[in-house]
């Protein structure tokens, strides 16, 4: 997450290649960090750009373990394209799907290292993870810190455990 933090700010400082591209100087140049309009969207884009590819390859293990006979069935059927996916591809993919959203969301959560290297503290963001680096770490040291790490280890579990559930009450059938 470092490094992506890194290259991430290499590309959008107000000297960077994206400023760059666009033609703009430093006067001139959009303040991709500086700015709340864009501090939301700039760590979403980085946090995603670093997951992309392992969750396209979930997926994509999860559509060839699509059985062809499903869809077959529903094009003899009369089904269209988008109703095969609706009704029987996308429902066959529940558990990658269940996968997928277990990893963003804790993901999501671990944005700390992305959030501090680019904007040395929280840049504006409340997010979780800086709150309990303040808190502990920073300058005003209290147990704050530890109800923030407590409430960011519940929102990161009970997926898990949700998940785990449901696995566990498949293997049961």
């Amino acid at each position: 997450m470092a490094v992506t933090g890194i290259i991430w700010n290499f590309l959008l400082r107000p000297d960077g290649f994206v400023n760059g591209l666009l033609g703009r100087d430093i006067v001139n140049a959009i303040s991709f960090f500086g700015d709340d309009r864009y501090n939301v969207w700039v760590i979403m884009i980085m946090a995603s750009w670093r997951h992309i590819g392992y969750i396209m390859l979930l997926y994509l293990a999860g559509l060839k373990a699509v059985d062809a006979a499903l869809r077959e069935a529903a094009t003899i059927d009369g089904a269209t394209e988008w109703q095969t996916f609706r009704k029987v591809v996308f429902p066959a993919m529940r558990p990658v799907n269940i996968i997928v959203m277990v990893i963003t969301i804790i993901e999501s959560l671990r944005a700390f290292d992305l959030v501090y290297i680019i904007y040395g503290s929280s840049g504006g963001l409340p997010i979780l993870g800086v709150l309990v680096f303040n808190n502990i770490a920073g300058e005003g040291a209290s147990m704050k810190g530890a109800a923030y790490a407590v409430i960011l280890f519940l929102l990161s579990i009970v997926p898990i455990i949700a998940y785990l559930n449901q696995q566990f009450k498949e293997d049961a059938k």
